[in-house]
């Protein structure tokens, strides 16, 4: 027997021996007991009552909603994303149906805002 060809055997013989085909993979959820699943039914808070996590889309929104709005400079700074992650960003909200407003302010700096509500 040849140095791999004994490597090769003694890695075969430490596994654990195979299932037979017929056998259905056994999952880490079956292992639990049914005891154990029924007890954990905790009531589920709503939605409005437990403040969720402040995400980088919902920081753009933040911005966007001001009356004045957003310069592309400081969605950069808020979310820490690149120019053109910012642009698809603002992108990505257009097509949730958002309308974005883009005016300039006096020094001449594009500033993004969600229209008003009709």
């Amino acid at each position: 027997m040849t140095k791999t060809n004994k490597k090769a055997a003694a890695k075969t013989a430490a596994r654990p021996p195979r299932k037979e085909a017929g056998q259905a993979p056994s999952s880490r959820k079956s292992r639990k007991p049914a005891a154990a699943a029924a007890t954990s039914a905790a009531p589920v808070a709503s939605p409005s009552i437990v403040p969720g996590r402040q995400t980088k889309k919902g920081s753009i929104l933040a911005l966007l909603q001001r009356p004045e709005g957003a310069a592309i400079g400081e969605l950069i700074e808020v979310t820490g994303w690149q120019v053109h992650s910012v642009r698809a960003a603002l992108t990505g909200l257009r097509k949730e149906g958002k309308e974005l407003v883009r005016d300039k302010n006096a020094a001449g700096v594009t500033l993004y805002r969600i229209a008003e509500a009709r």
